[in-house]
């Protein structure tokens, strides 16, 4: 068994919440009767991010089951480079034909929205903090927040004295000033609701894991129509990708299916193929 120290480290070293850990065994996984060695979670680990113990061992625990399904299924090749014969593997077993023209148009004139330019955005907020884990303070500052939000809306000249007295972000020093913000400059339940906002003060706080948000946009550019040649390239490689992405998925699945595996589930998403 993996020291808890030791485990703690990992779990630290890959973002992970350490509290607990000692009273959660790691779990045992079976590949067709055969059980996988403990310690290649000490090395898998480290190469996947997670929010929580259990997240993190899904992510290695599924690597490391899809790498011995292909290594048992590539086994004839493996002797003088396992590496070689797994990607020799994968590529035989991808779709690596490319979209039509129309199929690339199509795409573009189903999904037009997400072909614009980045939305910018010059903002000033106060940051009120609360612990993501408690009701109470959470609450406590929602309704600070509301507060703070009415005394502006009588004077928003106050807005950087309120700053210096409540906000805990680093931006107090410039007056609560966060700049000018595009697009994955923060995080995203905060940038998710900021773009939807716009200027002048916000009529609610804005929540996200640090806690609420007082915002006052100053200034917005709305992100313009991109025409379809800007982009077409794009398309078409995203579209080849993800046909890629899911015939590999497929025949993954396939080997899934024919092999007993015991002790966690095993899911696909192309949630990490991007455009």
């Amino acid at each position: 068994m993996i020291p808890n120290l030791v485990l703690e480290e990992i779990m630290s070293n890959c973002g992970v919440q350490t509290e607990g850990v000692e009273s959660k065994p790691l779990p045992e996984i079976k590949i067709n009767g055969v059980l996988l060695d403990e310690t290649l979670y000490a090395q898998e680990l480290q190469y996947h991010q997670g929010s929580s113990f259990e997240e993190a061992l899904q992510k290695a625990g599924q690597a490391l089951v899809i790498r011995q399904l292909l290594i048992n299924e590539a086994e004839d090749n493996v002797v003088e480079d396992e590496e070689a014969a797994i990607s020799k593997l994968i590529e035989q077993n991808s779709l690596s034909e490319e979209p039509s023209e129309e199929d690339c148009a199509r795409f573009f004139e189903n999904n037009s929205e997400r072909f614009k330019t980045e939305v910018l955005m010059e903002v000033d907020h106060i940051l009120l903090a609360a612990p993501k884990d408690d009701i109470e303070e959470r609450s406590d500052a929602k309704l600070k927040a509301e507060s703070i939000i009415e005394e502006l809306k009588i004077d928003i000249s106050q807005f950087p004295l309120l700053v210096e007295q409540f906000s805990i972000c680093p931006s107090k020093k410039t007056g609560g000033s966060l700049g000018q913000i595009g697009k994955g400059q923060t995080v995203p339940e905060f940038e998710k609701q900021l773009v939807r906002l716009p200027v002048g003060l916000a009529e609610s706080p804005i929540e996200s894991r640090y806690g609420f948000h007082i915002v006052r946009i100053n200034r917005k550019v709305e992100g313009k129509q991109l025409e379809y040649p800007m982009v077409a390239e794009k398309i078409k490689h995203y579209l080849t990708q993800r046909a890629s992405q899911l015939s590999i998925q497929a025949y993954i699945q396939t080997l899934v299916e024919k092999a007993n595996i015991e002790g966690i589930q095993i899911g696909f998403s192309d949630e990490n193929i991007v455009i």
